[in-house]
């Protein structure tokens, strides 16, 4: 355009001897000159200014993906990936006529993690001081770390493999009267105080530290006084979302939270208005996890309060004084195996050796019986794509994969046991689910290559199970990141034979699946034979409010679990915990003579219910009334009439108001039963009377 400009020009002006060297013709100009300066404010926001000679606009390049565009040399731009990060920022200036130049700066940012709604639950928006949950189950509990068990499998945060209940022995009773103060300065900046009125409760890995000699975990004399800074971030790891807050604390100057095992950084995996859970790791040993419970309320003491009852008329009463089975009038029998969601041993029947009255007292005995380990077997792993053609993925006919159990199964390459009908390969493998396992065990192998589920939508599996309708899982998974994973549940629906199975993952989302991980008889553990009773009123007394004394000795067996408990009448129309469940007392063997009281409704129940023990020295030896109070207003949990270890503000917002009726039993192992003692025989709980007041 500028050339034909010109030669109009030289026409118009021919006449007056247009000469092309007189004329002036316009140039190209190039900007130059360019600085570029950066003011970085704080809280991830960088102020830009630049100048050039000769540019008529500005292009940033952040360094982040973004950019601007602009005519005026300034730019703002507010960072937002947390921690210290460097970035490098392009500015080109640039004229009409297409010439531009160019400049980059590096500029750092530092951003310090937030969350207000986790900061206002810890400190009240100013301080909160935090008590040791000490009415709550596994208010110190140990468990896997992280990456799990051989770094694959997680546990959900209700999950602790063992819980230990520390306010009742001397050893470790410095624990329970820990005070932590958290607390938020006007800046925003968080501050951490423990009161452990001058003793620590050391995990014996860690003794050194005060030159302690004690062979366990023990209590030493060691000063925590001052104030250290809190510094939360994110956690990183393959924990699911919805088992953690995704929230940790760093405590500066080696501060912790009342449990020394040498960690300052505390995971947070639950916070309410007055409760906390966190989690840390063993500095000594990373494949523990210590968990702790905190809430926002010191814990009630028991001791001599008496209770002073207001319900005195007698309604309803057992006072076992005919042999033979249960009173029809007022008991009925649960009848099964597994204990509907706890992974207990036991199957309860309505055998007389199990559940019956004799010498005056009710008996409901565990006993053991013959059992064996569950056996499946597989072979023949098979991917199928849409038109129908196979490709073998694992026939354990060459070298064997190595396989990881977990839970109390493993799997082994053996000699196919039933080499007929539709399997006669010589080698097939073996999964041992052991007695007593738990009921997700199971066992996976890796794969050298992920397996392409948009092409192969479909895997089959020969199968050979003991018994029709077991459930078998077969998940797939990301070596590096078991988040990413798909599964999908067959049950056999043939008995000690071969049978193939289809999992169809034509639904499954695309991913790395190079892990094979298989569950046999998902959701079931193999019992050991292990018989015992559970009675209920249901249907036959119901009741709303009132006070139920039960007199009774309870067993000491490793691996009991007795229970003298109240459930909501309307537990098959809400479900659990909507119903409510009220434990009047319940005892584990493999902790003797410290029964617990626990509530359980929406927002607390299972690891998270409200929970309180008392140390009963002669609970396995002696009779003991073990008493609830339940009125509108309030729940108490009474031992001999002197103990109230356990009080509990009822409303008309809980489900504590309406019907409930009444069970006894004896569990084995499960959640809180633990491991059951490989000698037991049989043991029972044995029950003078039951009596409800109102």
């Amino acid at each position: 355009m500028k050339k034909l400009m010109y030669i109009t020009i030289c026409m118009f002006t021919a006449l007056i001897g247009c000469d092309e060297n007189d004329i002036d013709i316009p140039v190209s100009v190039l900007p130059s000159n360019l600085i570029v300066n950066a003011q970085n404010m704080g809280g991830g926001t960088v102020n830009f200014t630049a100048t050039a000679d000769n540019a008529n606009y500005y292009h940033f390049d952040f360094g982040d993906g973004t950019s601007a565009l602009g005519t005026s040399g300034e730019a703002s731009k507010t960072y937002e990936m947390i921690g210290d990060n460097s970035y490098t920022i392009t500015v080109t200036a640039g004229s009409t006529e297409g010439n531009k130049i160019s400049e980059s700066v590096d500029v750092s940012v530092s951003i310090a993690f937030s969350d207000p709604e986790t900061v206002s639950l810890l400190t009240n928006d100013s301080s909160k001081t935090w008590f040791l949950a000490a009415s709550q189950q596994g208010h110190l509990g140990l468990g896997p770390a992280r990456e799990g068990i051989d770094g694959d499998w997680w546990y959900p945060k209700w999950y602790v493999a063992s819980a230990f209940e520390k306010c009742g022995s001397e050893d470790s009773d410095c624990l329970c009267d820990d005070e932590i103060t958290i607390a938020q300065d006007a800046n925003g900046n968080l501050t951490f105080e423990l009161d452990n009125k001058g003793q620590t409760y050391f995990n014996v890995g860690h003794r050194a530290v005060v030159g302690g000699s004690e062979e366990s975990d023990f209590c030493y004399d060691f000063d925590t006084s001052g104030t250290k800074s809190v510094v939360l971030s994110p956690v990183e790891g393959n924990v699911p979302d919805e088992e953690t807050t995704g929230i940790q604390m760093t405590i500066a100057d080696g501060g912790f939270m009342g449990y020394y095992v040498g960690s300052s950084v505390y995971e947070i995996l639950a916070i309410e208005d007055d409760f906390l859970y966190v989690r840390t790791y063993d500095t000594e040993n990373a494949d523990l996890a210590w968990y702790h419970k905190f809430t926002a309320e010191a814990a009630i003491e028991g001791g001599d309060e008496n209770l002073e009852t207001i319900y005195t008329n007698l309604v309803w009463s057992d006072e076992f004084d005919v042999d033979g089975a249960p009173d029809p009038l007022n008991w009925t029998y649960d009848l099964g195996a597994g204990g509907w969601g706890n992974g207990e041993a036991q199957t309860y029947t309505n055998d007389s050796e199990n559940v019956k009255v004799e010498d005056g007292v009710l008996k409901i005995t565990a006993i053991a019986g013959e059992g064996e380990a569950a056996v499946h077997y597989f072979d023949e792993m098979t991917l199928i794509d849409a038109g129908g053609t196979e490709q073998i993925l694992e026939d354990f006919e060459s070298a064997a994969p190595t396989f990881t159990g977990f839970g109390g199964s493993e799997t082994t390459v053996v000699a196919n046991p039933d080499a007929s009908g539709e399997n006669t390969s010589a080698n097939v493998a073996q999964s041992t689910k052991a007695l007593g396992a738990e009921t997700w065990a199971g066992s996976f192998f890796d794969l050298s290559s992920p397996i392409d589920l948009m092409t192969y939508t479909t895997i089959s599996l020969k199968t050979w199970s003991p018994s029709v309708g077991a459930n078998i899982i077969l998940k797939l998974e990301n070596q590096a990141n078991s988040d990413e994973n798909v599964e999908v549940s067959v049950n056999t629906a043939t008995a000690n034979a071969w049978e193939t199975l289809s999992f169809d993952f034509s639904a499954a989302a695309a991913g790395t699946y190079d892990r094979v991980v298989l569950f046999f008889d998902f959701g079931v553990s193999p019992a050991g034979g292990i018989t015992s009773g559970r009675i209920k009123s249901e249907n036959l007394f119901e009741f709303t409010y009132g006070r139920v004394e039960i007199r009774a000795k309870l067993p000491s067996g490793g691996g009991t679990w007795p229970a003298l408990w109240a459930l909501g009448a309307n537990f098959d129309e809400v479900g659990w915990p909507a119903s409510g469940e009220i434990d009047i007392m319940e005892h584990v063997g493999n902790n003797n003579n410290v029964v617990s009281s626990a509530l359980h409704y929406p927002g607390n129940s299972a690891g998270n219910a409200v929970v309180g023990t008392t140390p009963v020295a002669t609970a396995t030896s002696e009779f003991h009334n073990y008493t609830v109070e339940w009125t509108p207003d309030s729940i108490k949990f009474v031992v001999d009439d002197e103990v109230v270890h356990n009080s509990f503000v009822n409303n008309g917002t809980t489900p504590f108001n309406s019907d409930f009726f009444l069970i006894m039993n004896v569990a084995m192992g499960g959640t809180l039963g633990g491991s059951i003692d490989p000698a037991f025989t049989q043991d029972t709980m044995e029950v003078d009377y039951v009596r409800v007041y109102q």
